[in-house]
């Protein structure tokens, strides 16, 4: 019932952005259909308390604490982002920079971009899950490319072929990992649940080259380096509430796909081998991130690679696995969803009122903007893992786990990249908030209120989350831990 009312709401909400012509009256619907789904979401988190999983609809719905965490993180940041774009879709049509067809569109992209992300998080068919990463593909390309300028057009291409070609690498490894389980067999099963007991590959080669694939094509969907090429243009070009959604519900969603395929196969290929493809482009993500942020002239770009930074991090805590590497994988993915969506949000309201993203032309936020500047302060804070935060124990958590597994390397250059992200947020932001220039002297208070109320819930989320991790929170974490196996 509670997956037909959702269904529901998206298909209904898509459906009256294109007839309804009040954008005010289309936004409103937007926010009370986020809160309903949000609602559900945390109505299912609570049955996690006391059961492992669910099946729905014949076994086409799933949910153990692992996708549920997914769903949570889709609505709750979803919500948040539902709030912003009421403001910023206004703003846009009052400044003659869309029309009311425009925002008609977005709307209709906006619920279809997160109604695709639900069926990759609930689908118990491994197909229904592929189908669902391509579904955020088409609608992300349409609004990455919403603002119709060379950059943003030019970005939208690059997403969509890039992305395209890595979940077609993808699909043949899920291809190949289906021969190699269907080899002598007349019906092959393709739901997760049946695959988690029943899975044999009369090749183990084929299954390695299979996960290989996946990896590497839905790791293109992730951001990992080198496949990263799309994400900071992405990124910095999307409408600012859908750059949120992409760095905080689908970088780690598609991590979430690879993490289905190597609960299966991790007996079949062996935990190390397996563990070897996330440590190895994890370290290869950290440090093309950390050095690309040291050298970042645009605060949207930066904010970007440190997505690639921290989808590494937690890609590392899976690889180090230890119950402290991938507790702390699962918590990292948590805490980053909201703390990206904050930093993102705060820099879209930078950027309504400075018409730039540049960091060289953002000075001393802490006069002209000083709620946001201390939103932005503390956004920093929350991503490079500073105490007290949720995300400083992930981090800490994965560094111990590496420490005990013996892997002294990759710990050194993993801690390494921290240092330097630390110091590169660090420079950035102190010209942004406190470094003074003689244009800005005149400056006054300006859209210091505009659109705050969704940063705020997007730091109550992290609060709230650092605060119960290790007491009610806590139960799910393990149980999504043990799911994926230490």
């Amino acid at each position: 019932m509670e997956f037909i009312l959702m269904l529901f709401i998206f298909i209904m909400t898509m459906a009256l952005s294109l007839v309804i012509k009040n954008i005010r009256i289309t936004s409103n619907i937007n926010i009370i259909g986020s809160i309903i789904n949000f609602i559900i979401s945390l109505y299912l988190v609570s049955l996690f308390d006391h059961k492992d999983s669910i099946l729905y609809f014949n076994n086409l719905v799933h949910l153990d604490s692992l996708s549920v965490i997914q769903l949570f993180i889709i609505t709750a940041v979803t919500l948040i982002s539902s709030i912003y774009s009421y403001r910023y879709i206004l703003n846009e049509l009052n400044e003659g920079e869309i029309s009311e067809r425009r925002a008609r569109i977005f709307y209709f992209l906006f619920n279809g971009f997160v109604m695709s992300m639900v069926l990759v998080g609930i689908s118990n068919n491994v197909m229904g899950m592929w189908i669902g990463l391509e579904g955020t593909t088409l609608a992300t390309a349409f609004l990455i490319g919403f603002n119709k300028n060379k950059l943003s057009l030019e970005a939208a291409w690059k997403y969509i072929v890039i992305c395209s070609i890595g979940l077609g690498i993808g699909l043949i490894g899920i291809i190949l990992f289906i021969y190699a389980a269907g080899l002598g067999t007349s019906e092959i099963n393709l739901n997760w649940t049946s695959l988690l007991d029943s899975y044999k590959s009369s090749n183990i080669l084929y299954t390695k080259i299979a996960f290989a694939l996946i990896f590497v094509g839905i790791g293109t969907k992730v951001g990992f380096a080198p496949m990263h090429t799309w994400l900071s243009d992405g990124h910095s070009e999307a409408p600012s509430p859908i750059s949120a959604m992409m760095s905080g519900i689908l970088l780690n969603l598609a991590l979430y796909v690879i993490i289905r395929f190597y609960i299966i196969l991790k007996h079949i290929c062996g935990f190390e081998n397996l563990k070897a493809f996330f440590v190895a482009f994890a370290l290869i993500s950290l440090i093309v991130s950390s050095f690309s942020i040291l050298r970042q002239t645009n605060y949207k770009r930066l904010l970007a690679f440190s997505s690639i930074e921290n989808m590494g991090i937690i890609s590392l805590g899976i690889g180090f696995g230890g119950y402290l590497g991938v507790f702390g994988a699962v918590l990292h993915s948590v805490i980053h969803a909201f703390g990206k969506t904050l930093l993102f949000l705060t820099a879209g309201n930078i950027l309504a009122a400075r018409k730039t993203k540049r960091i060289n032309k953002v000075h001393k936020l802490i006069k002209t903007m000083p709620k946001n500047a201390v939103l932005l302060v503390t956004g920093m804070l929350i991503i490079v893992g500073s105490p007290p935060f949720g995300s400083f124990f992930s981090e800490f958590n994965i560094l111990i786990s590496g420490i005990q597994k013996g892997r002294y390397i990759s710990v050194g250059i993993y801690s390494l990249c921290l240092i330097l992200v630390f110091v590169g947020f660090l420079n950035i932001f102190i010209k942004m908030v406190f470094n003074n220039s003689e244009e800005n002297q005149a400056e006054k208070i300006e859209k210091d209120d505009d659109n705050i109320l969704p940063l705020i819930l997007s730091l109550i989320f992290v609060i709230l989350i650092t605060v119960t991790f290790n007491n009610y929170f806590c139960t799910i974490l393990n149980k999504a831990v043990s799911i994926i196996g230490v």
